[in-house]
């Protein structure tokens, strides 16, 4: 079995069979708990006006067909379900780790722990994937409104 070394300061690898879980740990997870189901219950009523905000967004667009800007109800309907989709995902890995950390204050074992940090890696790698996304959108915008200023300012 290959030998890791957890922390970089130590001189001598320990192999992660070695490594025990103590009841501190799982104190220590029993306390983010509360934190973590709360960030996910809001996260869900967040998802919840989301996609409520988008049925309003065309209920409102399909009013008198005279009114300026109707067409862009939908458009804005569909940006908030999008949206509300993205943030979907995080809910439930928060929730999920939520849950299999109550497991295994109940005595659920490895098998808690373990889905409680499938959860955790889950919802942060979703969030990392998501913050590049939109790291690198932000920089074509930024791309984009600097080449047309220099445009603008050709003509």
């Amino acid at each position: 079995m290959e030998e890791y070394n957890l922390n970089p300061y130590h001189n001598h690898p320990e192999s992660l069979e070695t490594i025990t879980v103590t009841p501190v740990m799982i104190e220590h997870l029993r306390a983010t708990r509360p934190w973590v189901l709360f960030l996910s219950i809001l996260m869900f009523i967040s998802v919840g006006f989301m996609f409520l905000a988008g049925f309003m967004m065309l209920i409102a667009s399909s009013a008198p067909a005279g009114m300026r800007g109707a067409a862009v109800g939908p458009i804005i309907a569909i940006v908030y379900w999008l949206i509300g989709g993205l943030y979907l995902a995080p809910a439930i890995y928060l929730f999920k780790y939520a849950s299999s950390i109550k497991d295994l204050t109940r005595g659920g074992g490895d098998s808690a722990m373990e889905t409680a940090l499938e959860s955790q890696k889950s919802f942060w790698r979703f969030t990392g994937i998501v913050t590049l996304v939109v790291l690198s959108l932000y920089a074509l915008v930024f791309l984009f409104g600097i080449f047309a200023v220099m445009r603008m300012n050709r003509f």
